[in-house]
């Protein structure tokens, strides 16, 4: 009997997915708006002409909103099949584990985003990551991530639902990798949740949501955890900023 070769890990992962190419950067009015949203909540709204790179840019629908948003955008993706997508859509990007110093000078860059990125690093390859971040950023520069919470039991089917995830992220690991890395700890919360310009049947559900979170988060953090301030929701945001030089560096 032979013994086939090992996959690489990514193989799979766009069909996985279901990220086909004649949808690249197809951002539905939810996606939108979250992104509004979300930038907003960081302090980043106005992104004209800010320097921007994106780890891990899946199928695109964040370098199409930051360009539309103005942004000067690079990009880097393990899968190479986007990497090819993402160039014939004219954007600038680049397959990892290409080094970032090809994306933007050190100390250029504005903001770096990873959504749904660093749970699949092992701890090793994240605190390189996180270092490789920090000199690419302006002193000032904000890092904007989304991972499964840590903190939260609902968070299971996402961090457990993909064979590539390797660390777990919860506020107190954060805020103890970005003292070791360097950076300051400007929030770590919740995702954005708009509830309006989604359209009326996308509001009532998300109400509902609101209104069951209210109820069952509280009742989580007191009653189970102890107390507290843990991220419940599946995901969490955490922004972190390099200080800048006279402040904490």
């Amino acid at each position: 009997m032979s013994v086939e070769e090992p996959k690489a890990p990514y193989s799979r992962y766009r069909d996985w997915k279901g990220w086909r190419a004649d949808a690249f950067g197809a951002l539905d009015v939810n996606t939108r708006r979250y992104f509004d949203s979300e930038f907003q909540r960081c302090g980043l709204a106005d992104l004209e002409g800010a320097s921007i790179v994106e780890i891990g840019f899946g199928n695109g629908e964040f370098a199409v909103w930051a360009t539309g948003r103005g942004a000067e955008y690079h990009g880097t993706e393990q899968i190479a099949d986007l990497v090819r997508t993402g160039r014939e859509r004219g954007f600038d990007v680049h397959e990892a584990p290409e080094s970032l110093d090809v994306l933007a000078e050190a100390g250029s860059a504005d903001v770096v985003v990873a959504f749904d990125v660093f749970e699949h690093l092992g701890l090793d390859d994240l605190r390189e990551m996180w270092a490789s971040i920090r000199r690419l950023l302006k002193p000032g520069g904000a890092l904007v991530a989304r991972v499964p919470s840590g903190d939260s039991p609902f968070a299971r089917a996402i961090q457990h639902g993909d064979l590539t995830h390797q660390t777990v992220l919860s506020t107190s690991s954060i805020e103890q990798l970005a003292d070791e890395s360097g950076f300051d700890v400007a929030q770590v919360r919740a995702p954005a949740f708009p509830l309006s310009g989604i359209g009326l049947r996308s509001m009532i559900r998300r109400f509902a949501v609101v209104l069951v979170r209210s109820i069952v988060y509280p009742i989580t953090t007191h009653a189970l955890m102890g107390g507290g301030k843990p991220v419940l929701t599946p995901d969490l945001i955490f922004v972190l900023r390099k200080p800048i030089v006279g402040e904490s560096d």
